[in-house]
């Protein structure tokens, strides 16, 4: 391990070259590209968010009429159900079967 000395002379020479930084200026021509690109970035968010929320309307209305139709469908054809006889009754009816009476 290194002392203490050579410790401290490190940070010591360290610290000395921190205090003789200075500031650095900036491109202006990059500050205005960086600016520029920045500006037209906040300008597609709004337009993307737009085209999120007009895609997300149309499946929404899609989706409720899809559910409409086949609730409209589904209800439609439950009625006719009711009126016709399934194919075991029909058989039932044709050969007699559904009636507790004997036929000799």
């Amino acid at each position: 391990m290194k002392n203490n000395q050579d410790i401290e002379k490190a940070v010591q020479q360290t610290l000395n070259s921190l205090d003789s930084l200075q500031q650095l200026e900036a491109n202006e021509y990059l500050y205005a590209k960086i600016k520029q690109r920045m500006d037209n970035t906040a300008k597609v968010v709004p337009m993307n968010y737009n085209r999120v929320m007009l895609r997300l309307a149309a499946v929404l209305i899609l989706f409720i009429g899809i559910n409409g139709v086949s609730f409209y469908v589904l209800k439609h054809s439950s009625v006719h159900a009711t009126q016709t006889t399934s194919g075991a009754n029909a058989f039932a009816d044709a050969y007699n079967l559904n009636k507790n009476t004997d036929s000799y």
